[in-house]
């Protein structure tokens, strides 16, 4: 059994518990994993000042990676009954569910509200994206990080 608990599937469990509260609505897997890494690094897509877990020069060299452990996180959480999946036209969509969202209301540390904030300012200039149009952004912003 492994003791690590950063960039994990349990860490990551927590991110899109946090997320889908407030996010409030169904969002793809793809979405999530956009959303939870713009947060994460919201200085390079300009959502806030600093990023929430520092610099870090590979950082858009991760997203595929975290995207795996999102998905096992989801699996997750869904057979807890922290997440509901809805199939839809446009492909399964995940939501927080009752528990989830007094899971995520329970959360206090610094850490989980700066994360929401993030999230909300996330939402907020990005949420009319389209999923390609989001990962177009990431793209975008990973070449201008290359060009530093």
């Amino acid at each position: 059994m492994s003791n690590r608990l950063f960039n994990t599937p349990f860490e990551l469990s927590l991110h899109v518990v946090l997320l889908l509260d407030v996010a409030n609505a169904g969002i793809t897997l793809d979405r999530i994993a956009a959303y939870d890494f713009m947060a994460i690094y919201c200085e390079d897509f300009g959502v806030a000042d600093k990023s929430l877990n520092g610099e870090n020069g590979f950082a858009f060299s991760e997203l595929s990676a975290r995207r795996n452990l999102i998905k096992t996180a989801i699996k997750n959480l869904v057979v807890d009954g922290l997440v509901i999946a809805t199939d839809d036209e446009a492909g399964i969509l995940y939501s927080a569910s009752e528990s989830g969202r007094n899971m995520s209301k329970s959360f206090q540390s610094e850490y989980a509200k700066r994360y929401k904030e993030l999230m909300w300012l996330v939402v907020a200039k990005y949420g009319n994206y389209s999923d390609v149009q989001l990962f177009n952004e990431i793209s975008r912003q990973s070449t201008k990080s290359l060009r530093r």
